[in-house]
């Protein structure tokens, strides 16, 4: 029996709820704390798989301003429709379908973004992130590729029960050589629950259990696969809402007309079609005891620095724990968010395994290189 790589991405897992759980993945004692990135799971996922920070991939968040043909392009109609039938269920799945018919294939969601709106906007993720050519520079699939390995993928276009019981059986016939599975329901269950919900526990002893089914198999013949548990950013449990659209719902502007807004659920997004607008909103937000606006310098530390302003002209933070709503992403509040300063301690993702890792991977952009270098191990120890 040949030896596999066998590579469990858990969406929104954090080191400390991972450290915190008694008893968990107990047969991965190779563990490291893991700085995540500014923003959501549309910036770190690529960030994880090309070893790049988003100003180097171009991929940051998932709506970001048109600049050519938008697939959103003639939308605008929807703003005829009354407010219940722009708010409905329907009139979502058939736009996301006609954006599907576009030619997009990466993961989208029309969440709470007004539909009149949406041709503003672009989506950043065009093509399939989990694939090969599917990001603007070299990612760890690309790296697969070039070595011949034979692989497989599992991701949120199938079930996660059903990913998993495939995995559980190609890990037992060690086929193929490269397996990675990344699984989205924890990152859900968070979002409802908070860090200490009963699903959310459940949830990890079942992602505990399998890792040690993965790990027991081929022991006995000393061929037990190599094993790594990743995740691309940690969780904060919300304390607090506050109301960003309805404080500038105040002012004598208004947007889009004087300024061109994103609200995502921690971090208001700004695009300034004149100094009037630019002036009142930036000194509203100012007021703001539970954010901040986040200046070029830092927005540059963070990876986050975009020359040609396709993500903002300016970006406003809210602080850990405290979440935006109403906002674009959702009207109600929610249990637990992400998307905070990377430095809180509830962001931080993790990297645990049963194969040593180098003290140097400590970031996110740091895990594709140790992956690829594994790779390397693995097909040295087939030859």
């Amino acid at each position: 029996m040949r030896r596999s790589l066998v590579v469990l991405i858990v969406d929104a897992l954090g080191w400390r709820s991972a450290c915190e759980t008694p008893g968990f993945a107990p047969s991965l004692p190779h563990r490291r704390r893991i700085e995540t990135i500014l923003g959501f799971s549309s910036g770190a996922l690529p960030t994880l798989f090309t070893g790049r920070m988003p100003s180097e991939h171009g991929r940051w968040l998932m709506f970001q301003r048109a600049r050519a043909r938008s697939p959103f392009a003639g939308f605008h109609w929807t703003r005829v429709l009354p407010p219940r039938v722009q708010r409905s269920e329907a009139l979502r799945r058939m736009l996301s379908r006609v954006v599907e018919r576009r030619g997009v294939r990466g993961y989208f969601h029309l969440y709470d973004v007004p539909r009149w709106l949406l041709p503003q906007f672009d989506l950043a993720e065009r093509d399939d992130i989990f694939a090969p050519g599917g990001l603007p520079v070299d990612s760890l699939w690309d790296a697969v590729e070039r070595r011949g390995l034979s692989w497989r993928r599992w991701n949120w276009r199938t079930p996660e029960a059903e990913n998993l019981q495939q995995l559980e059986r190609c890990v037992a016939s060690a086929e193929p050589a490269v397996m990675v599975c990344y699984t989205a329901e924890l990152d859900a269950a968070l979002h409802h629950e908070g860090t200490n919900g009963a699903g959310v526990r459940a949830r990890l002893g079942r992602y505990s259990t399998l890792l040690e089914r993965l790990a027991a198999v081929g022991a006995a013949a000393d061929r037990a696969p190599w094993l790594y548990l990743v995740s691309d950013h940690g969780m904060v449990d919300v304390s607090a809402t506050v109301d960003v659209m309805g404080r500038l719902a105040r002012l004598p502007v208004r947007w889009p007309r004087d300024y061109l807004a994103f609200f995502d659920s921690t971090m208001a997004r700004f695009w300034w079609r004149g100094e009037k607008g630019r002036a009142a909103v930036t000194d509203a937000l100012a007021a703001e005891p539970r954010g901040r606006w986040l200046g070029d310098p830092e927005l540059s530390r963070l990876g986050a620095l975009f020359p040609a302003r396709e993500y903002g002209d300016a970006v406003f933070l809210l602080d850990p724990g405290v979440l935006m709503a109403p906002s674009f992403m959702g009207k109600q509040p929610l249990a637990a968010m992400h998307g905070y300063d990377p430095s809180h301690p509830d962001m931080a993702a993790l990297l645990w395994s049963n194969r040593p890792v180098p003290e140097s991977v400590r970031r996110l952009a740091d895990v594709r290189g140790f992956l690829e270098a594994e790779l390397d191990a693995l097909r040295a120890e087939a030859a």
